[in-house]
């Protein structure tokens, strides 16, 4: 196992240096945490690129959030972040018709342009990034903005979770290629009842909007308006106050242009209600029915447990180390058993 560090500068290869150990873990919201133990000094900084590499493969690819060596011994610990990290800034909105009117992957693709590759101040672009747009996935929603700035990489973690939209990285000699689309994917079959899966854990919270009321400022005509959603027990949500499952009552504000961004915004705070129910499983690695490379943050599944059946999921988190043997899920967002458990 060898671990690749590349010039966050130029993709220039700082070093090639020989894995101790290693413990990776990834996550939906991308705040996943990973160490690597190497033999010697990686010749990196802070904000690096990091490619650990088994043979050809990449098992995982990220950026450098600190070098530790402790007394002065030759080995050297790297703890890294993902690598949709170098997108955590806050920035201005701006080109968001493009959500509507050609596509989310779009949108992503002239932000990462205007914010992050052309903007054209020398001492933050990466311009060696290279976008390529390969689906369009048109919505009314627009990114949660506050004073008309956002965080880029929440937005890249909530478009995954909800449309499907993923980026893949990809190193050449002189780029780095990002690709950014809705991912054709079938749910993943999973049983854990079975003997592939060597252990399983679920927790609950059985809490769940079930009734928003909307205060809406139309920013085209200033006008304000109240507005009541309501989820129902088929987990569709509308307007009409019947067949209404129990649960907590909220209002919040939104400011949207068009009555489509409105309720697409207001569709998603139901979306939340997701996170409720949530299982870990400890898959083993080399299992011929959930192959490791299917077992991936943002993969839909159904997930079938003794105590709750069979039910609607996303991974929504991962992790494995050179241990072997084992990789760790976390699936979240299990729609149905929230509102089976409170019908």
């Amino acid at each position: 196992m060898l671990c690749y560090f590349l010039s966050k500068k130029d993709l220039s290869i700082l070093n090639i240096v020989e894995v101790n150990s290693f413990n990776v873990s990834l996550d939906l919201d991308l705040g996943g945490k990973t160490k690597i133990v190497i033999a010697g000094n990686p010749n990196a900084s802070d904000e690096d690129f990091v490619i650990l590499k088994d043979g050809k493969a990449a098992k995982f690819t990220g950026i450098v959030e600190s070098i530790d060596n402790a007394d002065g011994e030759k080995k050297h610990t790297v703890s890294c972040l993902e690598i949709e990290r170098i997108f955590d800034r806050k920035i201005l909105l701006s080109d968001v018709d493009l959500i509507r009117s050609t596509g989310i992957e779009d949108f992503v693709a002239k932000t990462i342009q205007t914010y992050f590759s052309g903007s054209g101040d020398s001492f933050i672009d990466m311009s060696y990034i290279k976008c390529i747009v390969s689906t369009h996935t048109k919505v009314s929603a627009k990114p949660d903005a506050e004073d008309g700035i956002f965080n880029f990489k929440t937005y890249i973690g909530n478009i995954k979770e909800k449309y499907g939209i993923f980026l893949d990285f990809e190193f050449t000699k002189t780029n780095l290629i990002i690709r950014i689309h809705k991912k054709d994917q079938s749910p993943m079959q999973i049983d854990t009842t079975i003997t592939d899966i060597i252990s399983c854990r679920e927790t609950y919270k059985v809490q769940v909007l079930a009734k928003l009321s909307v205060k809406w400022l139309n920013t085209t005509t200033q006008k304000e308006t109240l507005r009541s959603f309501y989820l129902h027990s088929d987990r569709t949500v509308s307007e009409i106050d019947t067949d209404r499952i129990r649960g907590t009552v909220s209002t919040i504000y939104i400011e949207a242009e068009t009555e489509a961004e409105m309720i697409e915004a207001a569709k998603n705070e139901f979306k939340s209600n997701s996170y409720s129910h949530a299982i870990e499983a400890d898959i083993w690695e080399y299992s011929a029915l959930y192959p490791a490379e299917e077992l991936y943050v943002g993969h839909e599944v159904t997930v079938k447990t003794a105590a709750a059946g069979v039910k609607e999921s996303i991974i929504s988190g991962i992790s494995f180390s050179d241990a072997g043997g084992v990789i760790s899920v976390k699936f979240g967002i299990l729609k149905v058993s929230l509102i089976d458990k409170l019908k």
